[in-house]
Order: C-alpha cells, then structure tokens, then sequence
C-alpha cells in the first residue's frame, strides 16, 4: 500500500471515530438542564390549576354561606307560618264556625253570614298561599345547599390531588438537583424603567415595577411573596380591575390583541397549557414571577413560547 493510500486510510478511520463519538454520547449537563426545565414548566401548569380550583372552591364556599344565611332564619319562618295556621284552624273548630249551619245559626242575616264564610276563607287562603310560598322557598334553597354540598367536597378533592402531585413534582425536581435547595436569585432587572402614565395601565405597571425584587411563593398573590397569575391579578387589582388567580382564565377575560397592538399593562401569556403570565411594561419588556426560588423578574419579552396577547378592560375606570 502507497503513502497516500495510507494516509487516506487512516484519516477516514480518524472520521469514523469521531462521528461515532459525536452520536454516541449525549451531553449530560444539557440533557439535565432540559429535564429540569420541563419538569419546572409541569410544576407551574400543576400550580396555575391548583390556583383555579381554589378560586372556584373560595366562591363555592361564598355561596353556600349566602344559602345557608337565608335557610336558618326561613326555617323558623315556616314553623311559624305553621303554628299560626293550625291554631287558626283549630280556633274556627273549636267556635264551630267550621260549619255551614253553625255559622246560618249564629249569622244575624244571609248578608252577615256571606261576609263571615268570604272572610274565613280568604284568610285561610293567604296563611295557605304564604305557607306554600315559604315552604316551596325552603325546598328550593334546601335542593341548592345540597348541590353546593356536593360540589364543595368535588372541589376540595381537586384541591388534595393537586397539592399532592405538586409535592411530588418538587420532590423529583429535588432529587435532580442533587438534593440541594434553590436560593432565591436576584431581580433580573436591567436597568430599564418603565412610564407610568396617569391610567389604570399605568397604576398596574407601576405596582408591578414595585415588586421586583420580592419572592415567588406558589399560590400567593401578595404583598410579600407572587406566583405568576397573582402577580399579575394584584397589579390589575391595584388599577381597580379584577382577574382571576390563574393565567389561562385570564387569557379569556382579557381583550385578545395583536403584538403590534402591545401597550404597557397588557398582559403575555406563555406555553400551550397558558400555564404562565407576565406583565408587559413597554420597551420589549415583561415583569412576572418566575418559579419555586427564584425573584419577581424583569425579562425580554419572547424568554419563553407566547401563545397569546390580551388587554384588561379598564375603560369603566
């Protein structure tokens, strides 16, 4: 075999080995990073549901207040109601005005007795129609307590398996970084400082701006510590507007806008689940609550997957 037979023969061997090495092994680090970064992503969507069902729970709740408030005074009122009628009804028995001829006998003229009979039997008619009233008002409150029942223990399941897959996505997410607890990071904040116009936008962005700095704690919507949806809803709520405690109902209360049409205080929504929100302030700019150890941050607008643009109604403002 030649020299230039040789030499070509070992550089292709040299080729092969690297491209084996190349497509044979991964890269750890990278792969760890991406296990960590979804695992992270289904954490939140797990939080912002959480979120939901205890908005839903919370109203539940309110209502079965409200019912319970009106069935425990209109108990007594039927009761009542009851007692009046029968002692009405044994009163008109006992003076035996019950019966035609009793009342023709005690009657001082046809005329008198007509007027009697027509007035025992309106009274008896209102003391029924009003017991019927109530106790048809008692039956109908009484079936909504019961749906309220129902759904009230439904939602506090969801509430429990919620909680519990959260526990045990932090525990995976544990595990993978090694056992060691994350320390909250500094604000991301790069210097830039949004305009406050003198509008409820502007009282949202501002109050948002004021957070930075402050902690991400799941579930929480202020004033020391923000998940994502509540930082955003306390923001609103400082403007005077009302959002819910999750990204995805927020997605459909907002107004759905353009990127084009993107102003300071409209709201971004990230990944297909809209299991995160940020806070848009001008400049390409977004404030929101990151994650589990991390600070209330200031990024560049496409950090993550967007899947939607929406503006709070605050013209009535």
């Amino acid at each position: 075999m030649g020299l230039r037979s040789k030499l070509c023969t070992t550089v292709v061997a040299g080729l092969i080995v690297l491209a084996a090495h190349g497509t044979g092994h991964a890269d750890p680090a990278t792969d760890r990073q991406r296990q960590l970064a979804g695992a992270w992503q289904q954490l939140e969507g797990v939080i912002e549901r959480y979120n939901a069902v205890r908005d839903d729970l919370r109203s539940t709740n309110a209502q079965l207040a409200r019912v319970n408030a009106r069935l425990a005074p209109l108990q007594g009122r039927v009761a009542a109601a009851q007692r009046a009628a029968d002692e009405l009804a044994a009163a008109l028995y006992r003076s035996g005005a019950v019966g035609s001829t009793a009342a023709l006998i005690g009657a001082d003229s046809p005329e008198t007795l007509m007027d009697q009979l027509a007035t025992l039997d309106h009274l008896e008619r209102r003391r029924t129609t009003a017991l019927n009233a109530l106790k048809n008002t008692q039956r109908e409150l009484g079936e909504e307590r019961f749906q309220l029942d129902r759904l009230q223990l439904q939602q506090r399941a969801q509430e429990a398996e919620l909680g519990a897959r959260k526990a045990t996505i932090e525990s995976q997410l544990k595990r993978m970084q090694n056992g060691r607890a994350r320390m909250p990071r500094g604000a991301l904040v790069d210097g830039y400082r949004p305009v406050f116009t003198d509008d409820a936008a502007g009282r949202a962005v501002k109050y948002a701006y004021e957070q930075l700095g402050k902690v991400y704690q799941w579930g929480a919507d202020g004033p020391n510590a923000y998940d994502c949806s509540g930082l955003t809803m306390a923001a609103w709520k400082a403007a005077g507007v009302v959002l819910p405690h999750n990204a995805a109902r927020q997605k459909q209360t907002v107004t759905p806008i353009k990127r084009e049409e993107l102003r300071p205080g409209d709201l971004v929504f990230y990944y297909k689940d809209v299991s995160h929100v940020g806070l848009y302030i001008g400049d390409g700019r977004v404030i929101e609550a990151p994650r589990t150890g991390e600070r209330i941050s200031m990024r560049l607008l496409d950090y993550a997957p967007i899947v939607g643009y929406g503006r709070p109604d605050y013209t009535a403002q």
